[in-house]
C-alpha cells in the first residue's frame, strides 16, 4: 500500500532557528559600528586627546588610536584632524561625537535605574572627618531635600583612592590633581595658626610668629607640610616646621589647640564657627593661601550614574557660595 511521505520531509532543510527567524524575518545587516571603537571616538573626541582618552580608559595610546581607525574605516570618512596640539574633530565628527555621547549617557541612565531600582537609593561619600564635621553634615539637609529617595553614607576613610574596595561611589579629597578620576574643584583653603585664648594672654603670650620658637606647634598626618608652607610665607626662620606631636586628623589637632596643648594650623573656611565662638583665636594676622584644594572626585566610569550626577550638581552648588571658592578659567 502506498503511504503518503511524513510531513517534516515536505519542509526545507533549516540548520537552526537562527536561520529560520531570518528566513522568516529578512532583514539588512546591522551597520553599527563595535561598541569599543564607539567608546574610544567618544573619549578621544571629547578630550581632544589621544594620550588622555588612553588615560581615562586605562589602555595605550596606540590601542585608542587603532580603535578611532577601525571606526574611520567602518563609517568611511575621516573623523579627526590630527595636529601636534591635539586632535580636532570634523563638523561631521563633532555631530556624531555628540549623538554618541548621548547615547552612551542614556545606556548609563539606564544601567542604573536597572541596577538601582529599589525605592531609596545608597550613595557613599568618603572625606576626612574634618570637612565631614564641619562643612559636609551640615549642609546634607538641602540634599535630602532634593534628592529624598537617595540615602547618604559617609565614609570618613581617608587613606585609599580605591572606590571598589571601599565601596564608595564619591570623595572629597585635598589635593591638586587625580589623573585617573574625574575631579571637580570645590574650594579653596587658608592657612592659619590657631590655638587657645589662653595662649595669647600673660607675659608668654603669642603676639608675633617668631614668638612659635616657644610654642608647641600641632601637627597632622599627611599635611606634615602645613608648618612649613605656613612658616617660609611669614618669613618665620627660628622655628622647626617638624617639630611637635601629631594627630590623625586635624578635628583632633583643633581639639588639642583649643585645650591648650599647642598652636596648629587649621584650615578657614572650616573652622570659621570656631573662631566666631572663641574657642580658637588665630593670634598672628599672616595667612596663606595652600597651594592645595578641596576637590569632589569619582571615577571616570560613575560620571553618568544619576546618583553622581544629582550629588556633583548639588555640592559644586554649594561650594560656590563659598567665599573661599575661586572662580577658575574652567568654569
Amino acid at each position: 500500500m502506498h503511504r503518503p511521505p511524513p510531513a517534516f520531509a515536505l519542509l526545507p532543510f533549516i540548520p537552526n532557528a537562527n536561520n529560520f527567524e531570518h528566513a522568516m524575518n529578512p532583514s539588512p545587516p546591522s551597520r553599527l559600528p563595535p561598541l569599543n571603537a564607539l567608546r574610544a571616538f567618544e573619549v578621544a573626541a571629547r578630550h581632544r586627546s589621544l594620550s588622555r582618552a588612553a588615560k581615562e580608559l586605562n589602555v595605550t595610546q596606540a590601542a585608542v588610536s587603532s580603535q578611532v581607525k577601525l571606526l574611520e574605516q567602518r563609517l568611511g570618512m575621516r573623523l579627526f584632524h590630527r595636529h601636534s596640539s591635539g586632535l580636532k574633530p570634523t563638523a561631521q565628527a563633532e555631530e556624531y561625537f555628540s549623538a554618541v555621547r548621548q547615547a552612551f549617557q542614556l545606556m548609563n541612565e539606564a544601567t542604573e535605574t536597572l541596577l538601582h531600582s529599589a525605592p531609596t537609593t545608597h550613595l557613599t561619600v568618603s572625606c576626612m572627618p574634618n570637612i565631614a564635621m564641619r562643612w559636609l553634615l551640615p549642609r546634607l539637609h538641602s540634599f535630602h531635600r532634593l534628592y529624598p529617595h537617595f540615602e547618604v553614607n559617609v565614609l570618613t576613610s581617608t587613606r585609599s583612592d580605591d572606590f571598589d574596595q571601599e565601596q564608595m561611589d564619591v570623595a572629597i579629597r585635598w589635593g591638586n590633581r587625580w589623573p585617573k578620576l574625574e575631579s571637580h574643584y570645590l574650594f579653596s583653603a587658608e592657612m592659619v595658626p590657631v590655638c587657645s585664648p589662653a595662649l595669647v594672654q600673660g607675659s608668654k603670650a603669642l603676639k608675633k610668629p617668631s614668638d612659635l620658637a616657644h610654642a608647641t606647634l600641632l601637627h597632622v598626618q599627611g599635611t606634615m607640610e602645613d608648618w612649613g608652607l605656613w612658616l617660609d610665607h611669614a618669613k618665620v626662620n627660628n622655628v622647626d616646621p617638624l617639630h611637635g606631636p601629631r594627630f590623625d586628623s586635624l578635628t583632633f589637632a583643633l581639639q588639642a589647640a583649643a585645650e591648650g596643648l599647642g598652636v596648629a594650623v587649621g584650615r578657614l573656611p572650616l573652622m570659621e564657627d570656631d573662631l566666631k565662638l572663641g574657642r580658637l583665636v588665630a593670634p598672628f594676622s599672616a595667612r596663606y593661601f595652600a597651594p592645595k584644594a578641596w576637590h569632589l572626585v569619582y571615577p571616570n566610569s560613575m560620571a553618568y550614574a544619576a546618583k553622581v550626577k544629582a550629588f556633583t550638581q548639588w555640592v559644586l552648588e554649594e561650594a560656590r557660595q563659598s567665599p573661599y571658592h575661586m572662580v577658575r578659567k574652567s568654569e
